[in-house]
């Protein structure tokens, strides 16, 4: 009888392990159809590359330091062992190649990659600009601020994204001549304040739908509560168009400060650190990545 034990446990180990490895294929394979279907569309990708961009620039940020820390414990010690003949030259030495080094490197490299593309899928944005003006002009808000709001969105939109093509193909070489080298930082600059305009108009429509309780498609028609209304279908909407106010909330929060820092032309006086860029643009990007997740869930 105590002979059998052994065997049995170790039957109830295999099943046991069988049957987790079997959940865990199952899950596996849920979330990585689910991840094929955000990357099926242009916003899934975006919101996907918007938040490891900046998520990247962070953890670059945070292994730049160790490495610092790291460079001045080396110094250190070398001036502390070195002979005087020989602390005549350190300013000469370069920073030894560590593997810290090398994935500070590469780490920004991929960085520098994702946001290349991310400018590169924008040189088209217009096209996108000029659908919400479409839509707003054959289906606007029932508001009438809204609606104004919205209009203004979509030209400070066009005239940002226009500098940002500009400025981004005079800095790759295709838009050529004296006058577009000049051009592009200044483009690029006005195109960021612009960017701060944007900002700060879908913060007044953010607003202007909190006033009409997250209800804008009928705020203006039936006054600003939803007990006007008969039936559960606009009740429906506005909890729909709460929750979304929500995360627009926050990513035009996130958004906020980095368009102030990049509004700025000089860069030596620029008011945040890499450090808490990555941590602002994480939030929007998470915001909208969420958004994707739940849209292409089945």
């Amino acid at each position: 009888m105590p002979s059998s034990m052994p065997s049995s446990m170790a039957t109830i180990t295999y099943k046991h392990l069988q049957t987790l490895l079997h959940r865990t294929a199952i899950r596996t394979d849920a979330h990585l159809t689910h991840l094929n279907r955000v990357l099926a569309s242009s916003a899934g990708v975006e919101a996907l590359l918007c938040t490891l961009s900046y998520t990247l620039l962070f953890v670059h940020s945070r292994l730049i330091r160790l490495l610092e820390k790291r460079y001045e414990r080396l110094a250190l010690a070398f001036v502390t062992k070195a002979s005087s003949p020989l602390i005549t030259g350190v300013a000469s030495i370069a920073p030894p190649r560590t593997r810290l080094s090398e994935l500070c490197a590469g780490t920004k490299a991929l960085a520098d990659l994702i946001d290349d593309f991310r400018f590169f899928t924008r040189l088209w944005g217009l096209i996108a600009i000029y659908s919400r003006a479409r839509e707003n002009y054959f289906s606007p808000p029932g508001d009438a601020v809204l609606k104004t709001l919205v209009w203004v969105q979509v030209g400070v939109s066009a005239v940002f994204q226009g500098l940002e093509n500009g400025a981004y193909l005079a800095g790759k070489g295709v838009l050529r001549g004296e006058k577009w080298v000049a051009r592009g930082p200044r483009w690029m600059v006005l195109s960021n304040r612009l960017w701060l305009a944007q900002v700060v108009v879908e913060g007044l429509r953010l607003w202007r739908v909190r006033q009409l309780r997250y209800n804008e498609e009928f705020g203006a028609k039936g006054g600003a509560g939803v007990s006007s209304f008969d039936g559960g279908e606009v009740k429906v909407l506005s909890e729909v168009l709460r929750k979304k106010w929500y995360g627009d909330f926050y990513a035009n929060a996130g958004w906020l400060p980095l368009t102030l820092h990049r509004s700025v032309e000089d860069e030596s006086t620029v008011p945040l650190s890499d450090t808490w860029i990555g941590l602002f643009g994480i939030i929007p990007g998470l915001v909208a990545l969420k958004e994707v997740w739940q849209q292409t869930g089945e």
